[in-house]
């Protein structure tokens, strides 16, 4: 994204040796996940008066104002830095700050240190703000877009590299920590040269990670703006806070719910603390606020629960680096004997079983069957207890185990054919578990209420019928708490789920989206209350998320995972 032109004036500094500065060890924690900070790039110089009167139209304030520096700004004597961040601090607000040079400055220059005299001079004007006291803060973003060719610093990893380097260790040589500014390192989402992960300074040099995520004329899903990014760094760097240091969207008529997505989307993802606003009016009109009136979706997700408001933001300025505290989400079983839980498939064949279903934390593990094996899960001896099951879809032959060790299968048998995909459940109501089949070929389930035994074949299914598209994944569950399984789908492309309350053909009884294009799904009940509902694993950033009622929203609870080749719920 080009920027709004930088004021740049001529006085240099002289420079002296760099020495390097690394960040301290010990860490800070931030959480992102169930809430996300709001902010602005104002396009008024007195950037202060126009953040209160957009938060008196918009009903709450942002954290974050974000604006574009120039290490050139102060040339003419004045002291444009200090003026610039002081009419943020007058809006209440954290300044955001993407440090930027003149155009035609390349990174291999900076790296040289042909500019060092410039960052001198402009990180003594930001001590000068710093020293005023009363809590003064904020984030640094040094050569934004690097991975860009339309910045004259981008496309060029090397020398990108040693350039933010010698920027922060500068900044760092006055004496500045981290307990008054923070660096971010915010390339555009979507890289038009080499991988984000070349252009990478280093943990000790990055306290933040934020991208810049426009949509377009041409449009898209909050996803596919940003969501696919987001996930991307969430798995590339599981310990950064990530930021939407730039967003906005192109004029038109679905502007408004979008940005009201955008909001419930960075709320809900466990690695973003926050989101800034692109207010300008440049190659289209991307304000949300202008002439006195603010739009109606930006003040509805600024007025959310989920978006948050502190300043100043202490919390992030604390000694010691800043992390991102990987604590799960909210608990939804609360003590009910009755919650189920998660075990997670390694790509080894060893099964990983979860103390509970939003803790993260392994009560047990076991190996069981070979990679590539089909999971699922199930009480096959009517005890209570559901235990693990595979199906090889090679050969339809079918392996369960009546306990959650490491073992050889206590019953196997054939049923299916090579192909075809195992949905466990109760299809009767009672009380045990068997497996039944769903063959993509022709979208057809076969129930049978029977297990086999001695590793023969089981026979022909009690019934049959069809239902779905072609290409949807099958799941189970006792939806409507009535005792009885029935059929699910979901359509990985687009997210949606749908089923029937019960095991016949016709048209779905429930329908909704949830979760990201690409997400593995399955049912349990998660707090106990005897009707399953779902959830995803999100193998982009090994995450699970879960939901507590069939409806469409963001996950109620989430817990970080890992990489795993599948996962089963289990009613311990």
């Amino acid at each position: 994204m080009r920027r709004p032109v930088v004021l740049t004036l001529a006085l240099a500094l002289a420079a002296g040796v760099i020495p390097a500065f690394p960040a301290p060890a010990r860490a800070e924690s931030i959480n992102g996940g169930g809430m996300v900070h709001g902010g602005m790039y104002s396009e008024q110089w007195e950037a202060g008066a126009d953040l209160n009167n957009m938060a008196a139209a918009a009903g709450k304030k942002v954290t974050f104002a974000g604006t574009f520096a120039s290490v050139f700004e102060n040339d003419n004597g004045f002291p444009n830095t200090v003026n610039r961040l002081e009419n943020i601090w007058e809006g209440q607000a954290t300044p955001f700050v993407n440090l930027e040079f003149k155009e035609g400055v390349s990174a291999f220059a900076i790296a040289a240190g042909n500019y060092d005299s410039k960052i001198h001079s402009w990180a003594d004007y930001l001590k000068s703000w710093l020293d005023m006291g009363g809590g003064r803060t904020l984030v640094l973003a040094p050569l934004q877009e690097m991975n860009g060719n339309w910045t004259s610093y981008g496309c060029d990893p090397g020398n990108f590299k040693q350039a933010y380097r010698r920027i922060v260790d500068i900044v760092r040589s006055k004496g500045i920590n981290e307990t008054k500014v923070r660096f971010a390192f915010a390339p555009n989402a979507w890289s038009g040269c080499y991988s984000i992960t070349d252009y990478y300074p280093g943990d000790s040099y990055v306290d933040v990670i934020g991208i810049s995520a426009y949509r377009w004329s041409d449009g898209g899903s909050v996803n596919q703006v940003m969501g696919q990014y987001l996930d991307q760094l969430a798995s590339w760097y599981p310990t950064k806070p990530l930021v939407v240091s730039q967003t906005a969207a192109w004029v038109s008529s679905s502007k408004s719910q979008w940005i009201r997505d955008m909001f419930a989307y960075t709320a809900s993802h466990p690695h973003v603390v926050a989101t800034l606003w692109f207010n300008f009016n440049g190659e289209t009109d991307w304000r949300v606020w202008k002439n006195g009136s603010v739009d109606a979706g930006w003040r509805d997700g600024m007025q959310s629960s989920s978006t948050v408001y502190q300043w100043p933001l202490t919390d992030w300025f604390q000694p010691g680096s800043l992390t991102l505290g990987m604590t799960s989400g909210v608990t939804l079983c609360h003590g009910d004997p009755d919650c189920d839980t998660v075990a997670l498939q390694d790509w080894g064949g060893k099964f990983h079983v979860w103390k509970n279903a939003t803790g993260g934390e392994e009560e047990s593990s076991f190996f069981f069957g070979n990679p590539g094996d089909v999971p699922f899960s199930g009480d096959w001896n009517c005890d209570g207890v559901d235990t693990v099951g595979l199906y090889r879809r090679s050969d339809g032959y079918v392996y369960l185990r009546n306990s959650n060790t490491q073992g050889v299968a206590d019953i196997t048998f054939f049923f299916g054919n090579p192909g075809d995909l195992p949905v466990a459940g109760d299809f009767d109501g009672d009380g045990c578990d068997t497996v039944s089949i769903y063959r993509p070929s022709n979208q057809l389930f076969y129930i049978i209420n029977k297990l086999g035994q001695n590793g023969g074949g089981l026979g022909a299914a009690d019934y049959s019928f069809m239902f779905g598209d072609p290409g949807d994944k099958p799941f189970a569950g006792d939806f409507n708490a009535d005792g009885v399984d029935t059929i699910g789908l979901h359509r990985e492309s687009t997210g949606l789920v749908y089923f029937r309350n019960s095991n016949s053909t016709g048209v779905a009884d429930f329908e909704f989206i949830f979760g990201d294009p690409g997400d593995k799904i399955l049912a349990g009940d998660w707090d106990g209350d005897g009707d399953d509902t779902v959830g995803v694993y999100r193998s982009s950033n090994g995450l699970v998320y879960l939901r507590n009622s069939n409806t469409q929203g963001v996950a109620d609870a989430w817990a970080a995972a890992g990489s795993y080749a599948g996962f089963v719920a289990l009613n311990k």
